[in-house]
């Protein structure tokens, strides 16, 4: 079931004491995760209605069904929040999600390889694709500086000219 669910938020901490949570998510849209009807929280499965989400200060306030004190929400910190990929929204032109960036080879337009992106995160403004090869390198995802994603080569392109230092 695993290789169907993909991971969209973070519980970062107990919010009060009646079972509410922070979330951290992952990608863009807070209001993208206010949007979907159930989560399934880490390795147990069984999706859990979201009874509410509460957009604040780029993460989110969330009350999951069956969670009701912060004992509970102490027990699962730290814990991955999933979807089934059936729940995904079509992308626009442009757009990828996380799961199918991740593995993917990065290199430079001088067909120099960097390595493969092992993990993504946002820094608000952006994302920022971590490469590793034998040492992570920090490759923020911009306009600039990503010239091309083919999900068919399963390849990223980069302007590593813009990256001075970065890369050493």
């Amino acid at each position: 079931m695993k290789h169907d669910l993909v991971e969209i938020a973070r519980i970062s901490s107990p919010n009060g004491l009646k079972g509410k949570m922070w979330i951290t998510p992952y990608g863009d849209s807070v209001e993208r995760l206010c949007s979907y009807t159930h989560l399934i929280i880490g390795d147990q499965g069984i999706p859990r209605k979201i009874l509410s989400c509460t957009p604040r200060r780029g993460g989110c306030v969330l009350k999951l069904e069956g969670i009701d004190d912060i004992g509970q929400v102490d027990a699962i910190r730290g814990e991955t929040l999933y979807i089934t990929a059936g729940q995904l929204e079509p992308l626009k032109k442009d757009e990828f999600y996380w799961k199918d960036l991740l593995g993917m080879k990065v290199a430079d337009e001088q067909g120099t390889e960097l390595g493969e992106i092992i993990r993504i995160f946002s820094t608000g403004s952006n994302d920022v694709y971590v490469v590793n090869p034998d040492k992570e390198y920090y490759i923020p995802a911009t306009r600039d500086i990503i010239k091309e994603i083919s999900l068919e080569k399963r390849l990223v392109v980069i302007d590593s000219s813009l990256l001075e230092g970065l890369l050493d």
